[in-house]
């Protein structure tokens, strides 16, 4: 009797809770590898994805795959699992990219314990894969809350907008915080450092795909962040790097002047610059003449 009635919590807490939050990573991570929807246009990347790009401003087919707490092993993943997919009307993936090279950060466990039986999905778990995550419902102990908040936050959007994957937060800060966190940049140095394997592994899986057309995209920081940035020559050069592929374009507003207002922090845009940041970018978007890669 408990066998049953803890087969049926978790599957009516999978169809209501984790595949109705669209925000949600493990909603996500789902997507990317169950839809096979020939005419989606992904936005892939970090927390800085997640939070810049406003799929609705874009047009209906975009959807927002962006992850906190991520880094390029994950964006890898979901370039494998996109570039699996033979009928795309739409050639084109857009990434986020981030100031700080290629490296590994896998984020959040919660984003990949409904699909841990997905080999891929495992390999980005890594040590961290534990035997519970094979147990349905019982693989889900100590992370209940985080998909509830996760929800209620996606139904309620009190403090964020979410919608089609994006989830940005609606705060304008006080002009005292933003100056706080400008202080902080003042000792803190940023550098730019590559995971040498996962950077071949990377342009190895964009060379491998010429069909598809990779927009590569460094939306806005704050202009602080560079006050104590190490080694800008190094990004330029990745960034020449991925300008010199066939089938890669990119747009840099890392240098783009926005106003102390538009911030949630130093490095992530509020709603108000998301919105600014998705318009400028569907007006260099639309100069690639998109119906040139479907």
């Amino acid at each position: 009797m408990v066998g049953i009635m803890a087969a049926v919590f978790n599957f009516l807490f999978e169809r209501d809770i984790i595949l109705s939050n669209e925000n949600g990573g493990a909603y996500k991570i789902n997507r990317i590898i169950s839809l096979n929807d020939p005419n989606e246009i992904p936005i892939i990347g970090s927390s800085r994805a997640e939070a810049s790009f406003i799929p609705e401003i874009l047009g209906s087919n975009y959807f927002n795959y962006g992850l906190e707490g991520t880094q390029e092993n994950v964006m890898l993943f979901f370039i494998k699992e996109e570039c699996k997919k033979k009928n795309k009307k739409s050639a084109i993936i857009i990434a986020n990219i981030d100031l700080d090279g290629i490296n590994t950060k896998t984020g959040d466990m919660a984003n990949y314990l409904y699909n841990s039986d997905n080999e891929n999905v495992k390999k980005l778990m890594t040590e961290k894969y534990k035997y519970q995550y094979a147990i349905p419902f019982v693989k889900y102990t100590g992370q209940f809350e985080n998909y509830f908040r996760n929800y209620l936050n996606n139904k309620m959007q009190l403090t964020k907008y979410s919608k089609d994957g994006a989830f940005i937060d609606k705060t304008v800060l006080p002009q005292k915080l933003i100056d706080a966190l400008i202080e902080y940049r003042k000792t803190h140095q940023d550098v730019f450092l590559h995971e040498d394997n996962l950077k071949n592994e990377f342009f190895n899986e964009l060379n491998s795909n010429k069909s598809r057309f990779f927009v590569f995209v460094v939306p806005p920081y704050h202009s602080c962040y560079f006050t104590n940035y190490k080694n800008p020559e190094d990004a330029k050069a990745f960034l020449d790097e991925l300008r010199a592929l066939s089938n890669a374009r990119v747009f840099d507003f890392s240098g783009v002047k926005y106003p102390d207002s538009l911030f949630i922090n130093t490095t992530h845009l509020n709603y108000n610059g998301a919105v600014r940041f998705t318009k400028e970018f569907k007006d260099s978007l639309n100069t690639l003449k998109i119906s040139n890669f479907k």
